[in-house]
């Protein structure tokens, strides 16, 4: 049992004995506590400044890589759209020029695809949880396009020079519509006035216009001729695998048989020799020895619009000039 304690009392001017007291017991519990939970808060306060765990410094680093990353990903997010404008471009002028397919069809297909790349920065991070999900979406309609563009363009190699010489450009530069006369098929012969089968197309021209090759090939025929009748001067190119274009009615031959030709050359000029009832040149495609309608093979250097005139133009049943 412990010894009792004395305080000195200064009013008493004597010592009384300490008495156990509620009050201030409960002071002193109160103070001690007060200055247990502020040591606690600034120790704690210390130790969150001063010292860094393994977990914080990894979400540190997390952060500043995710923040850097946004960055980047906001400039690929830019360079993205752009790319997507110039394929979309792309797209639709390959569609119009190989299958004849409406652009809007495609536009319209295109633009859906593209709204994910259109949001501003509020719902950057939204859209870029999105991101590899489209991609996945545009790598498999990439593939699917490969697969559907490979299916009907695959070439042999043996078929690449035949590309090459293909006569896929129109025999005279900057044609347009109105001066297609006559297509090819049964029209009415100017002289006798009877339907026969017309063999090419009757291209309207001032005399002295230039004639150009349709495509690379060789001289294999030229005729200069002063009779009335006929195809008067004119000149055939072998471009190989079994095709031939033949360009009569010229004034001016300017080439020489043999001659290697190359796409786009001046061959001669155009004019009113032969069975002819006005200045134009007569065009011709012969595959394997057999006339084709040479609008199946203008397919370069001309807009889809402007074929589209030409062939409907082609179809009139009307008189040719030769």
């Amino acid at each position: 049992m412990s010894e009792p304690q004395y305080r000195y009392n200064p009013k008493t001017l004597r010592y009384e004995r300490v008495r156990f007291s509620i009050w201030r017991a409960g002071s002193t519990l109160v103070a001690y506590g007060s200055f247990g939970f502020l040591f606690f808060v600034g120790l704690n306060l210390l130790q969150n400044t001063l010292v860094e765990t393994q977990l914080e410094k990894s979400l540190s680093k997390e952060n500043k890589a995710l923040t850097e990353y946004k960055t980047v990903l906001a400039s690929q997010l830019t360079a993205s759209r752009t790319l997507l404008d110039e394929l979309k471009t792309e797209e639709v002028q390959l569609t119009e020029k190989l299958f004849e397919v409406p652009a809007e069809r495609a536009s319209r297909q295109v633009n859906h695809e593209n709204h994910l790349f259109a949001t501003g920065d509020a719902q950057f991070d939204e859209q870029a949880l999105k991101i590899g999900e489209h991609i996945a979406v545009l790598n498999e309609r990439v593939k699917a396009s490969n697969i559907f563009f490979g299916e009907r363009l695959r070439l042999k190699r043996t078929e690449v020079p035949v590309l090459v010489n293909l006569p896929s450009i129109a025999p005279v530069a900057d044609i347009v519509a109105e001066n297609l006369v006559s297509g090819y098929g049964v029209r009415i012969n100017p002289f006798h006035k009877g339907n026969y089968h017309h063999d090419g197309i009757d291209i309207a021209l001032s005399k002295g216009t230039p004639a150009l090759a349709a495509g690379n090939g060789k001289v294999s025929y030229l005729s200069n001729s002063n009779l009335e009748a006929g195809f008067g001067n004119y000149i055939e190119i072998d471009h190989g695998n079994g095709l031939i274009t033949r360009y009569a009615h010229l004034e001016k031959i300017s080439v020489t048989w043999g001659q290697k030709i190359k796409q786009g050359q001046v061959i001669g000029l155009s004019g009113t020799s032969g069975g002819s009832v006005a200045p134009h040149l007569h065009y011709e495609v012969i595959k394997n020895g057999k006339s084709v309608d040479p609008l199946a093979y203008l397919v370069e250097g001309i807009t889809p619009a402007l074929h589209q005139q030409l062939t409907t133009k082609s179809k009139v049943q009307n008189q040719s000039l030769d």
